[in-house]
């Protein structure tokens, strides 16, 4: 996973010695196998989020809101596994013993150093591959585990466990940061790589993934608790509380020193009433060493003026990125499943994006579009 502002590049070196493909549909592959090398790295500036596949719903979204870059970010991976859009699939790595052995501190180099270690040795089945599906979903029962603070309105929010806090995940006393659990909320995320990975015998290839934690949690001002993905005080229907985001994997066919621009996204129906101030989303561009695009993600974003997402310019499309290209004229499209961008400029620009407009307090939504503004931004 990526990590790019604070850089700490860690190699996970996966010698291959010899492992089953497993298929989805019941089809098997060869035996033979190839020398895979995964690294897990981090992007300085940016940080990982929570790995979510389904669509938020922004109602009730609070102002007030204030994301943040998290201290810790930790999750149970339980497996990892390559895939062909034919559904066949080369499951390379599962961990189900215990928290101890499979959690990851997206966060921490030597944690991630850990997990690197583990995968040595770990063989790969020759193939084609055009997806990595990753999955922090141990027994049914995912969790993300996180720590940190917001400063809003001039007062200093800290992560707390709400067991050590007469049940209020929040706290202003520094002396009391700790992590939250977020249970509930296991993830299966599919990362589409660059380019299409072919795997010969005796091949030694390389992928790399990103990870970038970079806005990825927020502090949830009057939240409510049916959102999901949120921890607000214990038995209450909504309250103040943390909240988590979308993730920002970055899947690299070969090693690279990747840089990320940051844009911050505003919408309105209304041209005229754009302003940085009412940005929501963050734009994550991933380039390779040469300058060159090769993936990006979307997250939602907040601050005290974000809008409340009952106003029109919800962004629909700020979910995980199904498809990216970089089109003829450098422009890039970047969209969601049906939302998003196809001719994303990289700089301060204006244009035109199909969104989901929110037209009733129950969430329900129609497709939209939607002027924004796009402002470079730098974390």
């Amino acid at each position: 996973m990526y990590l790019l502002c604070r850089s700490r590049v860690i190699n996970i070196a996966i010698a291959t010695v010899s492992l089953l493909a497993i298929s989805a549909c019941g089809k098997k592959k060869s035996n033979s196998s190839a020398s895979l090398t995964l690294k897990v790295a981090k992007t300085g500036s940016t940080s990982m989020t929570s790995l979510s596949d389904s669509v938020q719903d922004l109602t009730a979204t609070a102002l007030g809101n204030k994301s943040f870059t998290p201290d810790s970010f930790k999750m149970w991976i339980d497996t990892i596994v390559l895939q062909n859009s034919d559904g066949t699939s080369n499951q390379f790595y599962t961990c189900e013993t215990s928290a101890a052995d499979c959690e990851v501190d997206f966060a921490d180099a030597a944690s991630i150093k850990k997990l690197q270690d583990k995968l040595n040795a770990v063989s790969i089945a020759t193939g084609t591959y055009t997806k990595v599906w990753l999955s922090c979903n141990p027994n049914g029962a995912g969790y993300v585990k996180f720590k940190g603070h917001a400063t809003v309105n001039g007062v200093t929010k800290y992560t707390v466990d709400p067991a050590s806090n007469s049940g209020n995940p929040v706290t202003t006393d520094s002396a009391k940061n700790s992590e939250i659990n977020l249970s509930n909320v296991g993830c299966g995320l599919t990362m589409p790589l660059s380019k299409t990975l072919t795997v010969a015998d005796k091949d030694t290839v390389l992928i790399t993934m990103f990870s970038d934690l970079t806005n990825s949690v927020y502090f949830a001002a009057n939240q409510s608790g049916g959102m999901g993905g949120c921890k607000i005080p214990t038995g209450a229907s909504s309250g103040d509380g943390f909240c988590m985001n979308y993730p920002s994997v970055f899947p690299f066919f070969g090693e690279t020193t990747p840089t990320v621009e940051n844009y911050l996204v505003a919408h309105r129906s209304d041209a005229s009433v754009l302003s940085q101030a009412i940005a929501n989303t963050h734009i994550k561009i991933i380039k390779d060493s040469t300058g060159t695009p090769f993936w990006a993600s979307f997250n939602m974003y907040y601050t005290e003026t974000t809008p409340d997402a009952n106003q029109d310019g919800a962004a629909s499309y700020a979910n995980s990125v199904t498809s990216f290209s970089v089109n003829a004229d450098s422009t890039l499209t970047m969209k969601s499943q049906d939302y998003g961008f196809t001719a994303f400029k990289r700089a301060d620009h204006t244009g035109d994006v199909v969104s989901g407009t929110i037209v009733n307090g129950a969430g329900t939504s129609t497709l939209s579009t939607y002027h924004y503004h796009a402002y470079a931004y730098t974390p």
